[in-house]
């Protein structure tokens, strides 16, 4: 799989990606709060970040998928 390294990447740092998905709206929602931003900012982050998390977790399983029955092994 060395002609693929984004696939390789993705595979190997699945969980680590996932979580920076998850983190980075939060972490905006609170940037926005300490900015003078509503409260309702950090519910929004984290139900943002909570779907994220799972697009990418499903993305993820997809490619492994797709690599697991089409890539030479």
């Amino acid at each position: 799989m060395n002609e693929y390294p984004t696939l390789s990447f993705l595979l190997d740092h699945a969980q680590a990606v996932a979580l920076v998905a998850a983190a980075a709206p939060v972490a905006g929602a609170v940037l926005a709060i300490l900015a003078g931003a509503s409260a309702l900012w950090l519910f929004a982050g984290i139900v943002v970040g909570a779907i994220g998390y799972g697009l990418v977790r499903s993305y993820v399983e997809l490619i492994k998928l797709v690599t697991d029955m089409l890539m030479p092994k």
